[in-house]
């Protein structure tokens, strides 16, 4: 059940819901006028609503669903905002040395038609997965949405996988998040934030199979997690991911073409 809260004493607007984009989400806003607060987050969830139905290939109703279908027969022309995030994923790509596919075996199987926005698919079975990139780029969405509204103090968390925290807690110097151990139900760390965005990636113990090696097309085994601080959503998803199914040979390469602030190897 969806809950919300407005707290005047210390202009805390709180909202919990259990699941969105894949898992639990809560978010917490600092201002002084209840109904702007409110206001300003149910356009941002509407924003991550809207996000999710565009990218979620599991929805047959979706528009990256209806592309897998299409463009195994003939070209698709693809929306203004798909084809950006398209673009955005070629880039990643590049940039991971093909660690980061969002076709999880084989990208360069995608024929990108610029002139006429339209893709096709030179390979049978092809398809698009956002898994790895979808929280980054509506965490993204969101932070231009908050900075647009006047918003500078804010936390978004995603179940301790991706979080986004603006400004700094209350009474601190960043915003403090922990970092679970999901083997055993510990905390292995903690990261400070402060304007910055945190993505973490690893196995589960409910679902050791939801990693593919896009070189190798096989699932990423055993108990791995990484954890990317960066103040870029997109590229912080993007680079979790393709760590944990590449190891740890290219980061000093990779450290040189991202944003970041840290990175921890925790397993």
């Amino acid at each position: 059940m969806r809950y919300t809260n407005f707290y005047p004493s210390s202009g805390l607007y709180h909202v919990s819901i259990p699941m969105l984009m894949g898992t639990r989400l809560d978010a917490l806003l600092f201002g002084d006028d209840r109904e702007m607060l409110e206001n300003v987050w149910n356009n941002a969830e509407a924003e991550l609503k809207r996000i999710e139905k565009m990218l979620n290939r599991f929805d047959k109703e979706s528009e990256v669903a209806k592309v897998n279908v299409a463009a195994q027969r003939s070209s698709v022309r693809v929306s203004d905002e798909l084809w950006s995030i398209l673009l955005d994923c070629r880039r990643y790509y590049e940039l991971t040395d093909g660690y980061f596919d969002i076709t999880l075996s084989d990208f360069e199987k995608i024929i990108f038609m610029e002139e006429a926005h339209c893709i096709l698919f030179d390979k049978d079975d092809l398809m698009l997965d956002f898994g790895g990139y979808a929280k980054g780029y509506a965490m993204k969405c969101v932070r231009k949405h908050f900075d647009g509204a006047g918003i500078v103090r804010a936390l978004v968390n995603f179940g301790n996988s991706a979080a986004l925290a603006l400004g700094t807690h209350p009474f601190g110097d960043s915003w403090r998040i922990g970092v679970e151990d999901p083997y055993n139900k510990t905390v292995l760390t903690e990261i400070a934030l402060c304007d910055d965005f945190m993505s973490v990636s690893g196995n589960m113990p409910s679902n050791m199979q939801h990693i593919v090696n896009p070189k190798t097309a096989g699932f990423i085994h055993g108990n791995r997690l990484v954890v990317v601080v960066s103040d870029d959503p997109a590229g912080a998803e993007v680079l979790t991911t393709a760590w944990i199914a590449s190891g740890e040979e290219h980061e000093p390469k990779w450290m040189g073409r991202f944003n970041l602030k840290n990175t921890y190897k925790i397993r």
